[in-house]
């Protein structure tokens, strides 16, 4: 690269060939984004929906360990809240992605969802698909062992909806 006073005197426009460098997002970086979405999403859902059906229409819900043993016969499950709560939590995260390409979470890890081939804003019809695979829960177990070997640390979801998730430059 030329000295701006050798540019300035002989007045050549001197041509800047920058490649930016894609850093692609690994596992812990996503775990982390994931786990502040958990609580900054979910939290005030679950705050809203205990408010709107109360205190005993929410102890009332089968939890991770009634869902193991199954539910005792005394106890009736509204399968609406869980539905309800999923999505919530799924629409407001497809809002941020469609925004930004990024939650709260992926915002704090500096990462961000983009399209896979050049880099950009990803289309709202590769993120509603994103979503879609990303909530399947046999696609999220499949798509940590996908990530753990891919070269661009691509899950199962990013491969079938064209995006990646890279650190924001």
């Amino acid at each position: 690269m030329a000295r701006f006073r050798d540019v300035k005197k002989t007045k050549v426009k001197v041509k800047e060939t920058t490649k930016d460098t894609v850093y692609y997002a690994g596992f812990w970086s996503r775990f982390l984004a994931l786990s502040v979405d958990i609580f900054m999403i979910g939290i005030p859902i679950s705050i809203l929906i205990y408010l709107s059906f109360g205190y005993e229409t929410m102890q009332n819900q089968p939890g991770f360990m009634d869902a193991i043993e199954g539910l005792s016969p005394n106890q009736e499950a509204n399968p609406f809240i869980p539905l309800m709560t999923m999505s919530l939590w799924s629409l407001i995260t497809l809002v941020f992605w469609i925004k930004t390409g990024q939650t709260p979470g992926k915002k704090m890890a500096h990462i961000k969802i983009v399209n896979t081939q050049n880099y950009q804003q990803a289309s709202p019809i590769q993120l509603l698909t994103r979503l879609i695979f990303f909530i399947m829960p046999i696609f999220a177990f499949l798509s940590l062992f996908v990530m753990l070997f891919h070269p661009k640390k691509r899950t199962l979801h990013d491969m079938i909806s064209g995006t990646s998730v890279i650190y924001k430059r």
